[in-house]
């Protein structure tokens, strides 16, 4: 029996996402959740989704960076008119391979699920890029989804439940303390936030990954030894 873990917002960071599976020592038995922007920010885009989707047991979550990857790039006018904002095309489009799998990049992100409900342990945890209250509606708002801060604000999760997140990195909750980011839990125990900056190292930020089943977490920088 294997292990369940969950990280978010690895925003280009091919060699810290190898890094982590090899720290975890990820196995065929084992299941990954990552929850949403993968790409921009960092170096290496093609690395994380090439990573992602050769795996069938690691199931991404659509971001807001995803989502707007994929407006941008299917929409031809929009596209003539200006360059999109982050970094994620111009990598791609730089080298032959990755440019001819432009299209196949932009199909598994749109293809991406926007939200993950799980029972585990005797616990339901909801799972989604920026916010999980949408998905107790009959009508789920993709906007809140994946932009929507309004649980980290209020530092709350929902009764019953508990919450993964990421969105947010967490050396913004904790009011940029200078030290190594950690994975932030509520005061309630409802809302976790895995996003520790992974493409801020010189913030403090570093990629984190929760086992659910264990609750262990674990850490590793960009340029630098892993702190504990």
């Amino acid at each position: 029996m294997g292990y369940t873990y969950v990280m978010s917002d690895l925003h280009g960071m091919g060699s810290l996402l190898e890094r982590m599976l090899e720290k975890i020592a990820f196995s065929g038995d084992d299941m990954l959740y990552i929850l949403g922007d993968m790409i921009d920010r960092g170096p290496e885009p093609a690395k994380v989704l090439d990573i992602v989707s050769a795996a069938e047991n690691i199931i991404a979550l659509k971001g807001n960076h995803e989502d707007e990857f994929v407006n941008w790039y299917e929409n031809e006018a929009e596209r003539a008119l200006r360059r999109y904002y982050y970094n994620t095309y111009e990598i791609l489009a730089h080298s032959s391979e990755t440019r001819e799998r432009l299209p196949e990049y932009v199909r598994f992100m749109k293809k991406l699920p926007l939200y993950k409900k799980l029972k585990k342990d005797g616990a339901c945890y909801l799972m989604a890029h920026a916010s999980t209250e949408e998905l107790l509606q009959v009508w789920k708002r993709k906007e809140r989804i994946l932009w929507d801060t309004s649980m980290v604000d209020r530092k709350r999760g929902i009764p019953g439940y508990v919450s993964i997140v990421g969105h947010v990195p967490t050396f913004i909750i904790r009011g940029y303390p200078g030290s190594p980011a950690r994975i932030w839990h509520s005061p309630d125990q409802r809302l976790i936030d895995v996003d520790c900056g992974a493409a801020f190292p010189d913030m403090g930020g570093r990629l984190g990954c929760l086992c659910l089943e264990t609750r262990e977490e674990f850490y590793v920088s960009a340029g630098k030894e892993d702190e504990a």
